[in-house]
């Protein structure tokens, strides 16, 4: 993919941007990075639409009021049932933030073809399904859809048969709807961190030291930022945020699992 790349450093505290009037979905939003962008967008004023499998409105703050609204999207009308719960209430969708998915890693006997297939149905094809289905609240508000990458998916890795294949390729799609939906004003971008402490991370790398990952919120504020006037004209491209180099069992490149 000809994507632009950009580096930045793990980011220090930011000033908030006012969201006030603007909305913003998060699918994937119960847990992990996603939790920690709904409440990020929350915090600068966005109406936040947090969508995941399993809602649970204790897991972000009660104070925050983030709406919490199930969906699945390995499930086609689970996606479009979504989109017609929002276009009944919004005129439009500011920012689209995906990322949803689970994770599965280990190495060529450790995998079935299945594990790739899943991978694919999650990060790729839910993907692509969601914002299809948002297209239209999206057209409507010239609205900014971003992708959650894995170094994992940027390079080959060790343990990266499935989950990295998935978001290598999530990195293409998100490359080729940068262009098709320009026209209608949307634009499409990536944020791609280290390792990050999430529970995904501990359940698939358990040999993985959390004190040396990236948090949740230092990548959240991340996709705040690029969801924010600062970044206004920038399309089609990946902001990798370096991560602390892994253990040698994931061979010998930085990165892991987020």
């Amino acid at each position: 993919m000809s994507a632009q790349e950009a580096m930045v450093p793990a980011p220090a505290a930011r000033h908030p941007i006012d969201g006030s009037g603007r909305t913003a979905l998060v699918i994937g939003g119960s847990s992990g990075i996603g939790r920690a962008t709904a409440i990020a967008f929350a915090r600068d004023g966005y109406m936040v639409y947090a969508a995941s499998r399993s809602v649970d409105a204790d897991t972000l703050a009660p104070e925050s009021g983030i709406r919490c609204t199930p969906v699945d999207v390995c499930d086609e009308r689970s996606v479009t049932d979504l989109a017609r719960r929002l276009q009944s209430t919004n005129p439009g969708l500011d920012v689209l933030v995906i990322t949803a998915g689970t994770a599965r890693v280990g190495r060529l006997q450790d995998l079935s073809p299945a594990d790739i297939e899943r991978m694919l149905l999650e990060h790729v094809v839910g993907a692509f399904r969601a914002v299809k289905a948002m297209h239209g609240l999206l057209a409507a508000r010239q609205g900014h859809v971003i992708f959650l990458l894995s170094r994992m998916g940027r390079r080959p890795r060790l343990h990266g048969h499935a989950y990295g294949t998935a978001k290598a390729a999530l990195e293409h799609l998100a490359g080729c709807l940068a262009l098709d939906l320009a026209a209608d004003g949307i634009r499409v971008n990536c944020v791609s961190p280290g390792a990050v402490d999430t529970p995904m991370l501990r359940a698939n790398l358990p040999f993985r030291d959390p004190a040396t990952a990236l948090r949740t919120e230092e990548v959240a504020e991340v996709i705040a930022d690029l969801a924010g006037p600062r970044f206004l004209g920038v399309n089609d491209t990946v902001i990798d945020i370096p991560g602390a180099p892994a253990p040698g069992r994931l061979g010998d490149t930085p990165g892991g699992a987020r």
